[in-house]
């Protein structure tokens, strides 16, 4: 057992259906895999040989989330969200490799879930590495939720004292970017080889029927419970939030718009 890291799942209870699907995707793609797990929750246990339940008991997914690292003894974690299934194999000393150049390097964040090429076509290399980027600290989301390597007392930093979602966790993000040079000491990077491959499974409390139709194709059909599968109407809804979440201009005009037709924004949530 590598005990320089640790793999993180953040979940709660109203998600444990998911997790006997997500540990079992992780058996089929990284069955070598030597890191501890974590499963945070609410107040569940669960059974599962390598995988040590932190029952943090707040809604609050920050609260969680702190709870979660102030008892995870290594400095390092491996962060998922309970419905991020792996979808293709991870070599695990490819891994392994990874972590010691973070340590090496003093690494504070190193992003392996993909970012599209259009969006970090201008990084700058780090390093000289054609496959590391220096991820801007202007950019939106410059760090956030998806699957990376921490420094866990730089995201300890970062999530504050505060309770909230982790959806307003990555909105914070984006209001640091007008004062880049708060964090410019820490080395954020993104690695784009594609390292750890995963399949989000469930969009506003539903699966999303694109990703079991991929998954049955990868690995086998997936046992749902009684959580319900998207309908061809809210397919549509989350494709239009996708697409406003990727022009940058005339944003304000055509969110309207699309409110006036029955759209709701996660921002709209955030007070």
């Amino acid at each position: 057992m590598n005990d320089k890291l640790s793999i993180v799942i953040f979940s709660c209870d109203v998600y444990s259906d998911l997790w006997d699907n997500f540990f079992d995707c992780f058996d089929k793609f990284w069955p070598n895999n030597n890191y501890q797990f974590y499963l945070v929750n609410n107040f569940k246990s669960y059974d599962k040989p390598g995988v040590k339940v932190l029952n943090a008991g707040s809604d609050d997914w920050s609260t969680r989330a702190r709870y979660a690292l102030k008892n995870i003894p290594s400095k390092y974690v491996l962060t998922f969200l309970d419905d991020y299934y792996l979808c293709d194999y991870v070599d695990n000393d490819e891994i392994d490799s990874v972590l010691n150049y973070i340590i090496s390097k003093n690494i504070s964040y190193y992003q392996v879930d993909k970012i599209d090429k259009e969006d970090h076509a201008n990084w700058n290399n780090y390093n000289e590495k054609s496959y590391l980027f220096d991820i801007p600290k202007t950019r939106n989301y410059w760090v956030d939720t998806s699957v990376s390597i921490w420094d866990k007392n730089f995201f300890l930093e970062l999530l504050g004292s505060e309770d909230y979602s982790a959806w307003k966790f990555e909105l914070d993000r984006n209001i640091e970017t007008k004062n880049p040079k708060k964090y410019a000491d820490k080395i954020c990077v993104f690695d784009n080889r594609s390292l750890i491959t995963i399949c989000m499974m469930v969009i506003q409390g539903k699966y999303y029927p694109v990703s079991l139709k991929f998954m049955e194709k990868k690995f086998k059909k997936l046992s749902l419970g009684k959580r319900e599968i998207m309908s061809l109407k809210e397919i549509c809804k989350f494709k239009v939030i996708k697409f406003f979440s990727k022009i940058n201009y005339g944003k304000k005009f055509f969110k309207f718009i699309a409110r006036k037709s029955g759209i709701v924004f996660p921002s709209d949530s955030i007070n």
